[in-house]
């Protein structure tokens, strides 16, 4: 990012994390929580010694302005991928044959390389007859952005709270139009929660299932997720600051899932699909640190 010129804007705009604070109960025994740490956030020798915390929509706009400087149509949106396949045969120098739907109707299209972005669900790995591998916790967490109104002391700090009544992970989010800062909460949900049915697990996933899991996740509320984190936070107070200060919430099942290739090739040897992705915070991990 810095050599293309865009880390100075996402250091600008986001929330740097230097610090990282682990919170555990109390010794006397009285049900509350106190801080046992506060260690750096980066542990080893790097140029930027921090995290940022920056809004998803703010870094697609910064990396899709830069697009402009090297592609005239940029980023085409409302545009879904419907086919991919490998045709050699129509094409052997662009092989990668692409069918998408978008607002100007339906349309083909040939090139030399494909790159498969498109998250869990990825039509391309599928067409490659790319299989996911790994498996899910039983783990369901909540997750909120908002502005809080809370006393808790390191609400600026990412902190991971261990309490007897659960555990809450806190990352400190940029300032937004407002001129207040935005607040992230991983809750964890409590084991009360669970499906009404057990439904068989998804092909190439272990541990509880995906419609399994959905179950769980439908009887999880953003009241609940609050209502959760207010008992980890005791003897301190957390809450939105007011009526429409919560910017997004969701419940999820923490997954550790992988596609079985990366790399499609022709019947050359040519590398021409390639599958990425994303990741997700190790969160049992970190909150067990």
């Amino acid at each position: 990012l810095k050599s293309l010129g865009l880390a100075d804007e996402i250091l600008t705009e986001g929330c740097q994390m230097w610090e990282v604070a682990f919170w555990n109960p109390t010794q006397d025994k009285s049900g509350g929580i106190e801080r046992t740490s506060i260690v750096p956030d980066v542990a080893v020798a790097a140029r930027f010694p921090h995290e940022v915390t920056i809004h998803q929509g703010r870094i697609e706009r910064i990396l899709e302005d830069d697009l402009r400087r090297y592609s005239a149509h940029g980023v085409q949106r409302s545009t879904r991928l419907t086919k991919v396949e490998l045709d050699e045969a129509g094409d052997a120098e662009f092989p990668v044959l692409v069918e998408m739907e978008g607002p100007s109707g339906s349309r083909t299209v040939r090139t030399k390389h494909l790159v498969g972005a498109d998250g869990a669900h990825s039509l391309v790995r599928r067409s490659m007859d790319f299989k996911l591998e790994g498996e899910t916790s039983d783990f369901i967490w909540g997750v909120v952005d908002f502005v809080a109104d809370t006393d808790f002391p390191d609400i600026r700090r990412r902190c991971a709270i261990h309490s007897d009544n659960g555990s809450v992970m806190v990352i400190p989010r940029e300032r937004i139009a407002t001129g207040e800062y935005l607040t992230r909460l991983y809750v964890h949900v409590q084991e009360e929660v669970k499906p009404d049915n057990d439904i068989a697990s998804e092909e190439g996933i272990k541990g509880a299932s995906k419609a399994e899991a959905k179950a769980r996740r439908e009887k999880i509320t953003m009241e609940s997720i609050f209502a959760q984190a207010q008992e980890v936070f005791k003897p301190y107070y957390i809450k939105p600051r007011r009526a429409d200060a919560v910017d997004w919430w969701a419940a999820y099942q923490i997954g550790q899932r992988v596609s079985e290739n990366f790399v499609k090739q022709d019947s050359k040897g040519v590398n021409r699909v390639f599958i990425v992705g994303d990741g997700n915070l190790p969160l049992p991990f970190l909150l067990q640190r």
